[in-house]
C-alpha cells in the first residue's frame, strides 16, 4: 500500500515535534544546575507566550481568537504542566531509566483515548506497530545508566504513572483540539495558562542566570512554540494512532543528541531500540487509519 500525502506529512510534523522537544527536553544540561526545572519549564512557557501573543495581537488580534472550547485549554494546559512536573519529580525516588519507561506509556494512553472517544477505528496490525514503537523506546531508556536519589519507591511509581496519564491526555486534548481551533488559537491559551499555573512556583524557586544559561532561557520559548505547532499539524494530517508512536523518535533522537552533545556511548540497546521504533513507524505509515 502506498503511503498517502497526508499520512507522510502527518509524519513528516510528528518527527519535527520529536526532535524540537528532544532539543527542549535536554534544557537542564544545556542550562546546567543554576536554573531550576521549574525555572526552566516556566521560561519556555513565558517565552512561547509571549511570541504568539505578539502574533496574535498583529496578524489577528484577540478578539477574533476567542475560543469556544475554554474548559479543553485549562485541561489541556493542566495536564501538561502538572503532568511534566510529576515526570520532572519521579527520579528523586525511583531509578531514572524506570521513571523514562513508565512515562513512555502516554503515548499508549493517547492512543486509547482517541480509539475509545474520537471513535479512530485502529485494527490489530496498528496496536503491533505501536507496542514495537514503545518497545523501541523502552529498550533505549532502561539502557540508560543513571539512577534516581533514594526515596519512596512507591511514591515514585505513583508520579511516574500519573505523570504518563497527565501527559497522555494532553497528547488527546492537542489532537481534539486540533480539529476544533486554529494553531494559533491553541497555542496562545496552552502557554497563558500555563504561564499563570506556574508563576508563583517559579518566582518560589527562581535562581538568577547569566551568559549562555541566560540566553538559552531566553530562546528555549520560541522553540517551544515551533515544537507546539508541530504537534498541531502532525494532528491535524493524521489520526492519533498514527501521529503519536511517530512521536517515540523522541527517545533515540535524545540517545543521538547524547552521542553529539555530551559525548555519550551507544551500545547495541540504543541501536536495536532505534531499529524498533524505526520499524513500528514505517509499518504504521502503511497502514490505513479511519474514524467511524
Amino acid at each position: 500500500m502506498i503511503v498517502n500525502a497526508p499520512a507522510l506529512r502527518a509524519i513528516a510534523w510528528a518527527l519535527g515535534a520529536a526532535f524540537i522537544f528532544t532539543i527542549v527536553f535536554a534544557s537542564a544540561k544545556f542550562v546546567g544546575s543554576e536554573a531550576d526545572p521549574i525555572q526552566i519549564v516556566f521560561m519556555r512557557y513565558l517565552g512561547a507566550g509571549v511570541v504568539i501573543a505578539t502574533i496574535a495581537v498583529v496578524w489577528h488580534g484577540f478578539s477574533s481568537l476567542r475560543s469556544p472550547n475554554p474548559g479543553l485549554h485549562v485541561m489541556r494546559a493542566a495536564s501538561g504542566v502538572f503532568g511534566e512536573l510529576c515526570i520532572i519529580s519521579a527520579p528523586l525516588f525511583i531509578a531514572y531509566e524506570d521513571a523514562t519507561a513508565i512515562s513512555l506509556t502516554n503515548g499508549v494512553i493517547a492512543v486509547i483515548l482517541a480509539v475509545v472517544l474520537l471513535k479512530e477505528r485502529a485494527g490489530l496490525a496498528h496496536w503491533i506497530a505501536s507496542i514495537v514503537c514503545l518497545a523501541g523506546a523502552m529498550l533505549i531508556a532502561r539502557a540508560d545508566s543513571g539512577s534516581g536519589a533514594a526515596g519512596v519507591p512507591a511514591l515514585g511509581l505513583g508520579l511516574a504513572l500519573f505523570g504518563a496519564v497527565l501527559s497522555g491526555s494532553e497528547l488527546f486534548l492537542i489532537k481534539l483540539l486540533s480539529g476544533r481551533e486554529k494553531p494559533i488559537a491553541i497555542m496562545l491559551y496552552v502557554n497563558a495558562l500555563a504561564i499563570l499555573m506556574l508563576l508563583i512556583p517559579a518566582i518560589w524557586v527562581w535562581k538568577p542566570a547569566s551568559g549562555g544559561d541566560l540566553v538559552w532561557l531566553l530562546l528555549i520559548g520560541p522553540v517551544v512554540l515551533l515544537g507546539q505547532l508541530c504537534w498541531i499539524r502532525a494532528f491535524q494530517n493524521g489520526a492519533a494512532i498514527l501521529v503519536v508512536p511517530i512521536g517515540y523518535a523522541q527517545v533515540p533522537f535524545a540517545a543521538l543528541l547524547g552521542i553529539v552533545a555530551f559525548d555519550q556511548s551507544v551500545g547495541l540497546h540504543e541501536v536495536a531500540g532505534a531499529l524498533l521504533v524505526i520499524i513500528g513507524g514505517v509499518v504504521l505509515a502503511r497502514l490505513p487509519v479511519r474514524q467511524s
